[in-house]
């Protein structure tokens, strides 16, 4: 290495202290217990998905149920409203006609017969007495007398059917009115029941999903724990890493040098070397020159670009200062920086 104008020449040689190598092998022993080929893949035994509860099954077989209960309601309301809007016709006003009426009219004709009857006799008396019966004139009235007889009749039987007719056509028109309204009635009856089991089912769902809920977190605290669990050996191996990783590997270095130099002052200050120097560990403001900012880290880190004092090569890296959760101090004074602890990298740069 370069320092200056002399030459020195240095042999460096690393070693772990044994309490460090003997806690590497340990570690190395517990991943490889946790990751080897003889470790079996461990399924999880519980329940992962909440199955329906008691409220929601009610729910899908009341929905299963409620999807055919109108259809009776619908059936009856289209045939009342089919009949009701059809026209009437002769063989409805039929049914609808006094089964008396012929009976009624009979009796109604044959009163008239009767009075008529009585009349024609006192015409008779009356000719009788006058000399007249017999003759012309009470031939004439006679078959006035008939003849009005006859019209009497036939209006009146005609009045009668017609009352008939009016009566039977006003029952066959209330009758299709009740159909009709009949019709609506069980229509609405339909809507009604399909509004109120919707409500129903509604109910039920929204209960029983309170309850699915409720198992579902249970059932998912129960699998977050076996996770845990599981991962348990792993995170134990990668904290026991990250501590050793965090942990500044101690360097001792055999130099030979003609003259004192720049560097073998620094190490004169109490450094453990200058390779340890140069390896990137101490990061001390006091023993960089030519600090320079480049950039900053995602986290906000300045990064600057500088040289040790007493060498010319160029590096990468953060002022220890300024990261004081990644610092440490040696015995020398000097602050060192756990770069595992940034997101920054300490590198070379000529």
């Amino acid at each position: 290495m370069c320092f200056g104008s002399n030459i020195v020449e240095t042999t460096t040689k690393q070693e772990l202290p044994e309490w460090l190598e003997s806690a590497a092998e340990n570690l190395v022993g517990q991943t490889e217990a946790v990751t080897g080929p003889q470790v079996p893949y461990v399924p999880y035994g519980g329940q992962r998905l909440a199955p329906l509860t008691t409220e929601q099954q009610m729910a899908r077989q009341q929905a299963v149920e409620q999807s055919q209960a109108y259809r009776p309601d619908l059936a009856m309301a289209r045939g009342l409203g089919g009949v009701g809007s059809a026209p009437i016709s002769a063989q409805d006003i039929e049914r609808y006609r006094s089964p008396y009426i012929d009976q009624v009219m009979n009796k109604t004709l044959d009163e008239l017969q009767r009075r008529s009857d009585i009349q024609g006799q006192k015409l008779s008396d009356q000719a009788v007495k006058s000399g007249a019966y017999g003759g012309s004139r009470f031939g004439v009235q006679q078959a006035e007398q008939q003849r009005n007889l006859q019209d009497v009749q036939a209006r009146t039987a005609a009045q009668l059917q017609e009352q008939a007719y009016r009566n039977a056509m006003s029952m066959a028109q209330n009758e299709r009115a009740r159909q009709l309204q009949g019709a609506g009635t069980f229509g609405a009856i339909g809507g009604q029941e399909m509004k109120l089991g919707q409500a129903g089912m509604q109910g039920l769902q929204q209960a029983g999903q309170l309850g699915q809920q409720q198992q579902q977190r249970g059932m998912d605290i129960s699998y977050g724990d076996f996770q845990r669990q599981q991962q348990f050996p792993y995170e134990q191996i990668r904290f026991g890493a990250g501590i050793l990783g965090g942990v500044p590997s101690p360097m001792t270095t055999y130099q030979q040098q003609p003259t004192a130099s720049g560097a073998q002052q620094i190490a004169g200050l109490g450094l453990a070397g200058v390779g340890a120097y140069n390896a990137g560990f101490f990061s001390d403001a006091q023993l960089k020159e030519n600090l320079e900012l480049i950039g900053t880290s995602p986290s906000n880190i300045n990064i600057y670009s500088f040289n040790y004092k007493g060498n010319k090569d160029k590096y990468q890296g953060v002022i220890a200062q300024e990261v004081p959760w990644a610092s440490i101090k040696h015995n020398n004074g000097y602050l060192l920086v756990d770069y595992s602890k940034l997101d920054v990298d300490f590198k070379k740069l000529n």
